[in-house]
């Protein structure tokens, strides 16, 4: 890459994806615990989705978007030629649209030396058919600097916010495919080779919640005035990857193997000024937790990563799992 950034933070890589829709219960029958069998998949982002009652998640190594049903049934659902290293994935069933984050850190099998640091785009599918609706680009607002899309959020009327892990940018894609920076501040500015901007969610009450990794703060960011950016008090974690409101509009916050490997539940009683934890579940830093969904039953669920092995070499990995949190 022609950008330090991108090689330095390999041996640091860690992404997000999450969905903050809330989900009425209903009577699917999902297993506590999903295995996913495909040798060198390495999954990343993850949403639930409801409309046809299926997890759909990112292969990191395979460039392309997977689907698992309620009996675990494995398929490639999406993919796309400028689909490199897809990241967060969002699943819109309001508008039958997957979006998906999309990035190339000379890692993936789609990777050459030509495309790695140049991409820097975000996907849109057709949520039935997997069918590629439209590809934006996101490259033009960094040209001479590292880019990451990272994670998505979209806002009650459609609008696409999507995070950049190696520059200070929250990105914004309208219902036209027109896209802006919607927000950009020093306190998203990443350290040198390290990732900065992760998870996101859209709260109904009107704002953003994000997490940033190196750091490990919780942000809030208005979206009537988004130079209203707060950081919110009380929060205790490290290496926040992918984060989730639950059908209470609790935060689940993933952190990955570079921390803990655990996933924590906050709750706020002031509006995210600030929040205080109600509950943790360890899953383990090997398993290398990353993202999380809240699906259709009313639970979360988490997906192991394995990228703890596949950043220090391993490409062999066979075996990863999808697992409801208490």
């Amino acid at each position: 890459m022609k950008n330090t950034i991108l090689i330095s933070a390999l041996s640091i890589f860690f992404m997000a994806c999450d969905s903050e829709k809330r989900s009425a219960e209903t009577s699917v029958n999902l297993q506590n615990k999903y295995t996913v069998t495909d040798t060198g998949l390495y999954p990343e982002g993850i949403d639930y989705d409801t409309k046809n009652e299926r997890f759909l998640f990112s292969s990191l190594q395979k460039g392309a978007v997977y689907a698992m049903n309620t009996k675990g049934e494995l398929s490639v659902f999406a993919t796309s030629s400028k689909l490199v290293l897809p990241t967060g994935v969002y699943t819109d069933e309001i508008r039958n649209r997957l979006i998906v984050a999309n990035a190339d850190l000379g890692i993936s099998q789609k990777s050459t030396t030509e495309s790695a640091g140049s991409i820097a785009t975000v996907s849109i599918f057709n949520l039935t058919s997997g069918e590629l609706i439209k590809e934006i680009d996101l490259k033009n607002f960094t040209p001479n600097a590292g880019s990451c899309p990272n994670d998505i959020a979209v806002d009650a009327n459609g609008n696409i916010y999507i995070t950049d892990s190696f520059s200070a940018n929250i990105y914004k894609i309208d219902l036209n495919y027109t896209a802006s920076v919607f927000a950009t501040s020093p306190l998203f500015q990443p350290k040198p080779n390290e990732f900065g901007l992760n998870g996101i969610v859209f709260h109904p009450k009107g704002y953003l919640l994000a997490v940033k990794t190196d750091t490990s703060k919780l942000l809030k960011i208005s979206l009537s005035n988004p130079v209203s950016i707060t950081e919110v008090e009380g929060t205790i974690f490290s290496a926040p990857d992918g984060i989730e409101l639950d059908k209470n509009n609790n935060l689940v916050v993933v952190e990955n193997g570079l921390g803990l490997g655990k996933t924590y539940t906050l709750s706020s009683k002031n509006n995210w000024a600030s929040a205080s934890k109600i509950s943790e579940t360890n899953i383990g830093k090997e398993e290398f937790p990353t993202t999380a969904a809240l699906a259709s039953d009313g639970n979360v669920y988490v997906i192991n990563s394995k990228l703890g092995k596949f950043l220090s070499g391993d490409k062999s990995q066979s075996t990863y799992t999808i697992q409801r949190i208490n």
